[in-house]
């Protein structure tokens, strides 16, 4: 990892801020300013809000925080209009927050295009991408991303039938699966990983 990137990366709370800036000025992260992608960091801004306010640490991820001491950062590359990124990023924050070591650094994928292609996740830039970094060394220690497992199988079933089911029943279907399943398998991957 790029230490230039790490410096680069910010807090959960500045992002926060960030994207309620840009929102007001009708702008979203990124290159790209279409009315659409504006349209998604509203909703997402919505969704992230929910999912800060409904966030409940799993006793497994308890246990298994509070005997654990990281040197790490914690580098997710994001962008404010992506579902999957505002779905998953409070809860990376509250595990990183209880993760006693980790530094949460994130970084906007566009502004970071070099430094995203080398954790490109099934030949894309699938977005949120968490790389866990030595502070010290700055080795890379593994990461997760782009979406839990099952929500994963949601999106690669749409993609084997996108001529039956279109990309507004797929986002509706993967957007209600993320409701239902309240953050708890994210939490049970960060679990396996981090033991």
């Amino acid at each position: 990892m790029n230490s230039l990137t790490i410096q680069k990366g910010i807090s959960y709370q500045d992002y926060r801020k960030l994207v309620t800036e840009l929102m007001l000025e009708h702008k979203t992260t990124g290159t790209r300013q279409t009315p659409e992608l504006i349209e998604f960091t509203k909703l997402n801004e919505q969704r992230s809000n929910r999912n800060e306010k409904q966030f409940i640490l799993t006793n497994e991820l308890v246990s298994l925080l509070s005997t654990k001491t990281f040197n790490e950062y914690w580098v997710v590359f994001v962008e404010a209009w992506c579902g999957d990124c505002a779905q998953n990023l409070p809860a990376i924050y509250n595990i990183a927050q209880n993760a006693l070591g980790v530094e949460l650094k994130i970084v906007i994928k566009s502004e970071n295009l070099e430094e995203m292609h080398k954790y490109l996740t099934n030949g894309t830039e699938a977005i949120p991408k968490l790389v866990r970094v030595d502070k010290d060394t700055l080795t890379e220690l593994g990461g997760w991303g782009a979406r839990p497992t099952n929500a994963q199988a949601i999106a690669e079933h749409w993609k084997r039938n996108k001529e039956t089911i279109t990309k507004e029943d797929f986002e509706k279907e993967l957007h209600l699966w993320y409701a239902k399943n309240r953050s708890h398998d994210i939490q049970q991957e960060f679990w396996e990983m981090l033991t």
